[in-house]
């Protein structure tokens, strides 16, 4: 796709699946970066002829997401590009998902001129299409969970949408609403939307146009009808941080405030019942909650 570049964030990946989802990627757009936070630098070892035509960007070290998307899309911007796709590691991308996605940004601009990203619903790629994900819209202080639209993409207003898939329009990176790196990992994409619709930019999710991606470190539990995922003590001290965090920043919407803090409690509940190192993970829970008062980011610490 002309002036449409990809790019790809991985950490210690699953090579296979860092594979497929290049191998799928790298006919779709006109450049593809792979930006790596440490353990990916085996990609494609058996595909040499798919691997030269990959942008590869070793970091050295593990500086978190919202710096290697800041990296990719500067790649991106310096070759020409107009949109970029950002990857998880982890997705799986169709062969007609970029063109899909760029189909429905452009009709999104034409209803709305301030779009500035698109982004398809999502199942986890591990149990098929089992549970379903909506995107979520607040108006008048209520969030409601969009499910149906009978728009040929799918689209609807969202407040925000996840990294892997969404295809965005630089625009807004130009004008200096780049990622937050000091995010490092969870959240990162919510906080860059919240900001970014603060300053007047749209988003629209597609519910007709879906990707698979893996959603946690194991598939979901379910307690009274609701899916829980299991992640490391670790990924739970980012998870808690950054979602204090978010709740104290003035761009955040109250009622996302409200209903991040519920959920908050929930998960600490939860996550207190699925997780194996329970002990660990209260720590890393609490230690996150206190680190996210005080506003300090960036790796664990």
């Amino acid at each position: 796709m002309k002036g449409v570049a990809a790019v790809v964030v991985g950490y210690n990946p699953d090579i296979q699946v860092l594979d497929s989802l290049l191998a799928s990627l790298v006919d779709q757009v006109d450049l593809l970066v792979l930006v790596d936070n440490g353990g990916a630098s085996l990609f494609l070892e058996s595909s040499p002829t798919i691997r030269d035509r990959i942008r590869y960007i070793p970091l050295g070290e593990n500086k978190g997401l919202g710096f290697a998307l800041n990296i990719g899309f500067s790649c991106a911007i310096d070759e020409g590009n107009d949109y970029v796709v950002t990857f998880d590691q982890d997705s799986h991308a169709q062969s007609d998902l970029i063109s899909t996605l760029h189909q429905a940004m452009c009709k999104a601009k034409l209803m709305d001129g301030n779009a500035i990203a698109v982004s398809p619903t999502f199942f986890d790629r591990r149990d098929g299409k089992q549970i379903k994900f909506p995107f979520y819209s607040s108006s008048s202080g209520a969030i409601r969970a969009i499910f149906q639209s009978d728009d040929e993409h799918g689209l609807v207003k969202a407040d925000a949408l996840i990294t892997s898939g969404m295809l965005v329009d630089t625009r807004a990176w130009k004008k200096g609403i780049k990622y937050d790196d000091g995010m490092f990992v969870d959240f990162t994409d919510t906080e860059w939307c919240f900001r970014v619709r603060d300053r007047g930019f749209s988003l629209y999710g597609c519910l007709k146009v879906e990707m698979g991606h893996a959603l946690s470190d194991a598939p979901p539990v379910k307690i009274l009808g609701l899916s829980f995922f299991r992640y490391s003590p670790v990924r739970r001290y980012f998870f808690f941080r950054n979602t204090v965090a978010v709740c104290r920043m003035k761009h955040t919407p109250g009622c996302w405030k409200r209903r991040m803090i519920m959920a908050l409690m929930l998960r600490f509940a939860v996550n207190l019942l699925i997780d194996t190192d329970r002990a660990k993970s209260l720590r890393m829970m609490v230690r996150g909650i206190r680190h996210g008062l005080k506003t300090s980011l960036g790796p664990v610490h």
